[in-house]
């Protein structure tokens, strides 16, 4: 639809403009002039005012679907604790601001194609209006009048067409610009260039050797050097002879 409204409108706007000039009176040519900067005018507020809730509305639906994902994946830790409560409000107060920015974003896209019509039928009346006055003076004929009227129309129409794609591009370019991070993003585990033959008596065996883990942005390793092997097919309860941080005191 992007592609066949960003080819076919300009096509008509332009071609409109050329028959106004070479087939109609232009005396009223001002008034394609005041239509197409009421047209701009109203897709640019909306612009201004929707593109900053388009950008926020994906982190709020990233938001609750965290939030969401916490209560349950966490339901025995939250039943345990009995914070049912706290965890109904937090999931409430997600929700309500996605609620609250989706209701201002269609509200204000709901707002676009009244005004734009409104625009669209004012100009039809004032090119009534006066051109009515001048094939009362003479100046144009009442069939110049018309072919204004329709060549107006055609250049207006074309104008919206490109205004509803417009409104509908900032919401697909966040969505865009979050796939592309997803995409862009340089994996940390890199495959080796010249991998092992896999033992196939190893298989199921999983083996720690002098591995070290700390957390993001951490001053310090919670884990340090630890190495064991795990048979297949043989429990675990817990491991001795490791060495620990301070803070951390069993590995279970």
């Amino acid at each position: 639809m992007l592609f066949r409204v960003v080819v076919y409108a300009p096509i008509m706007g332009i071609g409109g403009f050329l028959r106004v000039l070479a087939n109609s009176n232009t005396s009223m040519a001002w008034i394609i002039g005041l239509a197409i900067l009421g047209v701009v005018g109203i897709v640019l507020i909306l612009f201004i005012i929707a593109m900053p809730k388009f950008k926020k509305l994906q982190d709020l639906i990233d938001k609750l679907n965290l939030v969401s994902r916490e209560i349950l994946t966490g339901l025995p830790v939250i039943r345990a604790f009995n914070t049912e409560k706290k965890e109904e409000k937090r999931f409430e107060n997600a929700n309500r601001d996605l609620m609250k920015n989706y209701i201002f974003v269609n509200r204000a896209m709901s707002m676009m194609m009244p005004s734009l019509m409104f625009i669209m039928n004012g100009i039809m009346l004032l090119i009534i209006w006066v051109g009515g006055h001048n094939v009362d003076q003479g100046i144009i004929q009442v069939g110049d009048m018309m072919a204004f009227i329709q060549y107006t129309m055609q250049i207006i129409m074309s104008f919206l067409m490109i205004s509803m794609i417009s409104i509908m591009l900032p919401r697909a370019g966040v969505s865009a610009k979050r796939i592309n991070e997803v995409l862009e993003t340089t994996p940390r585990i890199i495959d080796s260039k010249n991998p092992k033959q896999f033992d196939e008596t190893k298989k199921g065996l999983v083996e720690f050797k002098n591995v070290s883990f700390r957390y993001p942005d951490a001053d310090s390793e919670c884990i340090t050097d630890i190495s064991f092997t795990a048979q297949p097919r043989k429990n675990y309860s817990y491991y001795r002879k490791y060495r620990f941080s301070e803070n951390l005191q069993l590995l279970i």
